[in-house]
């Protein structure tokens, strides 16, 4: 099956390389003045749509009324990317689109999206307006291939209501992660005394093992994100632990649910029946909707004795089969440059935790009407400790993503421990590391 894996994945990537170098040399031969027409793919829910897309598009074509912006949006990010492959192989890729970290610098390395080195040169982009941990994730070879909108953050929502119905303090900057399974545990109540949990302390966030293992040894789950050499995960008895850690909040301490005690509740604390979750920005207008008295806590901190947080997240990218890169290189401006409208735009919309480090300071960020008195700065917790989830960055990613979720997965239900697992995972990927180039 590995070899079916890497020749189906081969041909796609031949595929689309040459449609890539058939379109790249292509350029914009239409004047300022002339119509033109660029297509912006997108995979937001929409609500965003409805409130930052169509607006943002409204505002560019009045100050562009050459320019018409055919909207296309996928809400399920599965399916987005599925179809964003099958357009570039099928040499119909959109002219802006909007991948996360990984998968932008896989289609760098492929020559499926357009350097910006010229064009941020033409423009004096000021590339220091952003966190550079951030940027960094969008270049290669020391060139920059897209412009990030945002970071994936993380910080503890807490449900103000359950902790003071408890008795229990809010948490404060410098917990620790065992201040926080003690937090967990006083919040964890069967609260009809009919033997079954009603309320956990989390909910459920063992997807983000691998903060665990930046939290306790300040390091990434490989040596080298870019050109991955060697797991270190397998190598470190505390990235293990922090594996075994995340099992036994399920497993031996009860306050984060299992699938089975979750049922089909895609979300607790929404439902006010967890009092803590780890998440992202993305997950306040839920919350809100949901009328959750919540306030925010930053990550708890490990044995690595710094906080720490994720620096991936999502940005604009051009396409190199673009006929009108100058024009999409306006629009992505406009979209994601330091000082730019249509940035100021996306960014009062609240949906996000920003890039630019100008705005993460900005009133509007940390102190919105909507959020009265709600810790946001929680989520810049860790800026000088930043690790990417899609590690590596390198194409392998999604190969070895489903592996340890497959390895994991025994280690959840209790079948096996983090150690066991761990060790098989680590074979896997010598096999992955062994045939790097196959994925590239």
């Amino acid at each position: 099956m590995k070899s079916v894996g890497r020749f189906l994945l081969v041909s796609v990537l031949l595929l689309m390389l040459v449609f890539v170098s058939g379109c790249a040399k292509k350029t914009e031969s239409t004047s300022s003045n002339e119509p033109v027409t660029i297509r912006w793919f997108m995979r937001w829910d929409q609500a965003r749509v409805d409130n930052v897309a169509k607006p943002v598009i409204e505002e560019y074509q009045k100050l562009h009324p050459n320019v018409t912006i055919e909207f296309e949006n996928i809400g399920s990010g599965s399916q987005y990317y599925t179809k964003l492959q099958t357009m570039i192989a099928g040499g119909q890729a959109p002219d802006v689109f909007y991948p996360a970290t990984h998968v932008a610098y896989a289609y760098a390395m492929k020559g499926a999206i357009r350097s910006l080195k010229d064009f941020i040169k033409r423009d004096k982009i000021d590339l220091s307006a952003y966190n550079p941990n951030i940027l960094s994730l969008y270049s290669m070879n020391g060139e920059v291939y897209a412009l990030p909108i945002d970071t994936a953050a993380l910080a503890v929502f807490y449900n103000k209501d359950l902790f003071d119905k408890a008795g229990v303090p809010y948490p404060k900057a410098g917990w620790t992660w065992d201040d926080f399974l003690e937090t967990a545990k006083a919040l964890t109540q069967d609260t009809d005394g009919d033997g079954r949990i009603d309320q956990f302390g989390v909910d459920q966030f063992r997807n983000y093992w691998p903060l665990l293992v930046w939290s306790n040894t300040g390091h990434g789950l490989f040596d080298d994100m870019r050109k991955p050499t060697k797991f270190l995960v397998a190598s470190d008895p505390k990235a293990i632990d922090s594996i075994q850690w995340i099992a036994d909040l399920m497993l031996v301490h009860n306050v984060m649910p299992t699938d089975e005690q979750r049922a089909d509740v895609s979300d607790l604390f929404a439902a006010g029946k967890s009092a803590m979750q780890i998440v992202g920005h993305w997950r306040v207008t839920r919350y809100l909707k949901a009328n959750i008295n919540f306030d925010l806590a930053p990550l708890p901190i490990g044995d690595f004795g710094q906080p720490v947080n994720r620096a991936d997240g999502s940005c604009f990218a051009i396409s190199s089969q673009s006929k009108h890169p100058d024009t999409a290189w306006d629009f992505v401006k406009f979209l994601a440059a330091p000082g730019a409208k249509g940035v100021s735009m996306l960014l009062d919309m609240q949906l996000m935790v920003p890039a630019l480090t100008e705005y993460q300071q900005d009133p509007r960020f940390l102190h919105p009407e909507q959020l009265p008195g709600v810790n946001k700065a929680a989520f810049l917790e860790g800026k000088d400790h930043l690790f990417p989830m899609y590690d590596p960055l390198h194409p392998m990613y999604a190969t070895f993503d489903a592996a340890w979720k497959q390895e994991l997965g025994l280690v959840w239900i209790g079948q096996e421990t983090a150690k066991e697992a761990v060790a098989k995972l680590d074979k896997t990927v010598a096999d992955m590391l062994a045939h790097l180039k196959d994925y590239e």
